[in-house]
């Protein structure tokens, strides 16, 4: 117990590495939360009155595209005004009856305020969710005498289109137009507490333990060093690592993350100690320092360069701050 009461006292000493436990508990909650703020708001959809079998079509076309659903058109426009939905469509619930007499032209509504960022992506989405409603009536019109029945066409369009044997209405830039709000917070606080804990691994925890054994070993041997010193403050320092970022995840409601963190903390802990055990102190900074920068480049945050260099890819697999990246 006095080795790991030793260890815990020189903590008190070293400055940076409760700098940094605070900075891995605290930043990676402020950077989920800075998420909100900077993500394009998903657009909102309503459907008014009861939705009959197109409308809820319609709805699940929307919705797989990365509309939210709101209870009314009122609720939608509030949020329209307020920032929360970057636009919105309402669609009438008796939707069948109206594409049913081929009067769709303005039979949906499209909410947008001037500060909305991509109206047309969203207008041209209602656009293609409509028409794949329209659709199997202007064919049932056109085989109207062909001895097939309405229901037999409609259940022969709706079996292929929902097989994907059929045009698809999906715009090319539908998946990257925005994120859904959760997985941008999972980028931001995947993304900070990934680097933090690497920079606290190495520059607080493994780079003064090392030196501060052979300081020791060279007055009491390198036996009693290793022992009395080294495992004991190597245990405190990791776990305390891995508390603060077990406590980051708890705050962000990642509770999921606490045991991929003590695997994380353990893989950096191996790495840092044996990159230290290798002579050359200078060049061992600068090596972490470029994994720091070129992380930032490749851990898919802001923009990732794997979309459009491929073979990025691979090297981030071998950057330790990834490591966490796959093993959530």
């Amino acid at each position: 117990m006095t080795s790991f009461r030793f260890a815990v006292k020189r903590l008190f000493v070293t400055p940076w590495f409760a700098l940094f436990w605070i900075l891995i508990l605290l930043v990676p909650v402020m950077a989920q939360r800075a998420a909100a703020e900077v993500a394009v708001p998903a657009p909102g959809y309503a459907v008014e009155g009861q939705a009959d079998e197109d409308a809820a079509r319609m709805a699940a076309y929307l919705e797989e595209a990365g509309f939210v659903r709101y209870g009314s058109q009122e609720d939608l426009r509030q949020a329209v005004d307020e920032g929360k939905a970057d636009a919105g469509v309402v669609i009438p619930g008796n939707i069948s009856s109206i594409v049913q007499k081929g009067a769709i032209e303005s039979c949906l509504i499209l909410i947008k305020s001037p500060n909305s960022f991509l109206p047309d992506l969203w207008q041209e989405h209602a656009s293609a969710a409509l028409f794949g409603v329209y659709s199997p009536y202007v064919m049932a019109d056109a085989l109207d005498g062909s001895g097939l029945s309405e229901e037999e066409i409609f259940a022969a369009f709706y079996e292929r289109f929902d097989a994907g044997k059929l045009f698809s209405f999906e715009i090319g830039s539908a998946k990257g137009h925005v994120e859904p709000l959760t997985e941008r917070q999972d980028r931001f606080f995947l993304g900070a507490l990934s680097l933090l804990l690497f920079a606290a691994a190495f520059y607080a925890a493994a780079e003064p333990l090392t030196d501060e054994t052979r300081a020791l070993a060279a007055r009491s041997g390198k036996k009693a060093a290793f022992s009395h010193f080294f495992l004991p403050g190597a245990a405190v320092r990791y776990l305390l690592l891995w508390l603060a970022g077990a406590g980051a995840a708890l705050l962000c409601g990642r509770p999921g993350m606490v045991p991929a963190l003590a695997l994380f903390v353990l893989l950096l802990a191996v790495f840092g100690l044996v990159l230290k055990s290798i002579p050359g102190k200078a060049w061992q900074g600068m090596l972490c320092l470029f994994i720091l920068l070129l992380s930032l480049a490749l851990c898919p945050i802001y923009s990732d360069l794997s979309l459009v260099f491929p073979a990025v890819a691979v090297i981030r697999r071998f950057l330790p701050p990834y490591w966490l990246w796959m093993m959530a």
